[in-house]
């Protein structure tokens, strides 16, 4: 009989357990949540501008700002149709800035840092309305190893996925204020 009060003295607490760690989190999601007004957008990538002198750089860059949307899922990617948002970018300059010398050849350039610096715009297709308008910088810092153009082309996806972390980060900031209307 003490047995069976002892059991029922712990029941309700372990339903109020229970039902903390099970209902607690209900309303929670992970990742950051996109701006209502903008929450059921699509983007367009559009072609993107170099005005450096290396080539490539675009390429990597409109990759990286595609993966990026999808990966966050804020907005849903335009590939065909023109999108509900136009994103335009221009690479402005690029730059391989050395660190460190390799000891044995001050002339040889051991680690390195490319910088690359592009200016996007996003505009809402109906109303050409500019939400963003900004520079963004973007790097990388990598070992030249043996060549230094193929360290380059393996830093170069690293810079661009910088950027577009950045731009996609920032339009799926809450603090835009767009209203609901547009």
């Amino acid at each position: 009989m003490s047995g069976l009060r002892h059991s029922l003295g712990w029941s309700p607490w372990l339903c109020l357990i229970w039902l903390i760690i099970h209902t607690g989190c209900a309303g929670y999601r992970l990742g950051m949540q996109p701006d209502e007004a903008l929450k059921d957008h699509s983007i367009k990538v559009t072609r993107i501008a170099n005005q450096t002198k290396e080539p490539g750089l675009a390429e990597a860059l409109s990759f990286a700002l595609r993966q990026q949307i999808q990966r966050d899922g804020s907005f849903a990617l335009e590939t065909h149709d023109p999108g509900d948002i136009r994103l335009e970018a221009t690479l402005l300059d690029w730059s391989r800035n050395k660190l460190t010398l390799n000891p044995q050849d001050i002339l040889t350039i051991r680690d390195f840092e490319i910088v690359l610096r592009a200016r996007v715009r996003a505009i809402k297709q109906t109303n050409q309305r500019v939400i963003l308008d900004d520079i963004f910088l973007g790097s990388s810092i990598s070992r030249a190893e043996l060549d230094l153009a193929e360290a380059e082309r393996r830093v170069i996806p690293l810079v661009a996925e910088d950027i577009a972390r950045q731009v996609i980060d920032r339009l799926s900031s809450p603090s835009w204020e767009v209203s609901a209307q547009d």
